[in-house]
């Protein structure tokens, strides 16, 4: 009860409300279809979207910014409870950095997934 009194009273709450904002727009993502939040879907043309998986591409979308979500929404916490606040400031960039890594190296393995209608 301590450590959340703590979170609150530091400037470390607009962690948790951004790592919420994340995880809202993973369900808006994964669970209600709404691709237009994924970058380029608007702007592509029609021709292009027919041969892309948007339901893959929502539902892995939406699980790994849950994740993220997730992580970042418990980690002012964990850090304020393991008292090692020092470097709560390296755990933000490494974990938005792994994750855009890790999105990328994701999609560029499963792009025959991705884009499994091009070769139907």
């Amino acid at each position: 009860m301590e450590v959340i009194k703590q979170v609150f009273k530091s400037g470390d709450i607009w962690v948790v409300v951004v790592g919420l904002l994340i995880i809202i727009i993973a369900i808006v993502i994964g669970v209600f279809k709404q691709y237009w939040l994924i970058a380029g879907v608007n702007t592509a043309p029609k021709k292009e979207l027919e041969k892309i998986d948007l339901e893959y591409i929502g539902k892995y979308f939406g699980i790994f910014l849950g994740i993220y979500g997730l992580s970042l929404m418990l980690s002012p916490f964990i850090f304020r409870y393991l008292n090692i606040m020092n470097y709560f400031h390296y755990y933000i960039p490494i974990t938005t950095f792994a994750f855009v890594v890790f999105m990328f190296l994701y999609g560029h393995l499963k792009r025959d997934r991705i884009y499994k209608k091009m070769t139907s």
